[in-house]
């Protein structure tokens, strides 16, 4: 029951929209921001929004037989997706007279390249490769930390540091997707990292990837003083492990997609650091 249940949760990237939300709120924290529960419900609606939308334009492609589960249901009942789109649209507008203006037009800008994106993926003819994975990346570790930016009103340069680590665990997360995922896009006919420049390729880039995550981690004690940095910087190296195991054992949690399981909640861990704080 709990199988199936956490089958639609993800489907509906509803774990990615909760490791969103939690991690705005933990990086808020460090900086005592006080981040209205405005703005993480504006950027959690909007996380689905995209995520969803993706979906969507995804399935129309997709041969059923062959699909993975997400695909497959964004098809079968896509009329009322749509439904729920309108509604959570409708939901961000209302939202909006509660948000500060900087982070209105931060977020404005924002989601104008997204959908200058979708448009870019989806309704190019030759179907170029734009970058997928990194594009995303980008978005979701700007939409962690964009409550804080507003909030503060300047760009601290450890709250850089901490979108770099963002970025890079979320380009980790879905290039290992996508190199899971590798024969099943192909059949689609999707693009993906993995799918333009190889399997082999892409397990190359992600190995750079913790390379350059746990130099970066092991350097910026040299230049951060600050309380509570290392709280955090155990959170981001259990998440930055937790997504080496999953790589590491690739084959054993292709079953049901437990790598999705895993690396997905890889964003939901700041909720310790949270709990703990109270």
């Amino acid at each position: 029951m709990f199988s199936k249940a956490y089958q639609y949760i993800r489907a509906f990237s509803l774990d990615v929209v909760a490791g969103a939300a939690i991690s705005a709120r933990w990086i808020g924290n460090y900086f005592g921001a006080e981040i209205p529960f405005s703005s993480i419900l504006a950027l959690s609606l909007t996380v689905w929004l995209i995520y969803t939308v993706d979906h969507l334009l995804d399935a129309r492609k997709i041969r059923p037989n062959e699909a993975l589960f997400r695909h497959f249901i964004h098809l079968k009942i896509a009329p009322y997706i749509i439904g729920l789109v309108i509604v959570a649209i409708l939901l961000l507008i209302y939202t909006i007279q509660y948000l500060k203006a900087e982070l209105i037009w931060y977020g404005l800008g924002l989601g104008a390249a997204v959908i200058i994106y979708l448009v870019l993926v989806h309704f190019i003819g030759k179907k170029p490769y734009w970058g997928k994975e990194w594009f995303i990346s980008i978005v979701y570790a700007t939409g962690i930390c964009l409550p804080t930016y507003a909030n503060l009103g300047e760009f601290p340069l450890i709250l850089g540091y901490f979108w770099i680590q963002l970025f890079m665990l979320a380009s980790i997360n879905l290039l290992m997707f996508n190199m899971f995922e590798y024969k099943q896009d192909k059949l689609q006919g999707f693009n993906s990292f993995a799918t333009v420049w190889g399997f082999d390729i892409s397990r190359k880039v992600i190995l750079a990837l913790f390379l350059f995550f746990t130099i970066i981690w092991s350097v910026a004690f040299l230049l951060f003083k600050q309380a509570n940095f290392l709280d955090y910087q155990a959170i981001l190296i259990f998440m930055g492990s937790v997504l080496a195991m999953v790589l590491s054992k690739e084959s054993a949690l292709k079953e049901e997609e437990w790598y999705r399981v895993i690396g997905d909640i890889v964003f939901v861990l700041p909720l310790i650091e949270l709990l703990i704080d109270g």
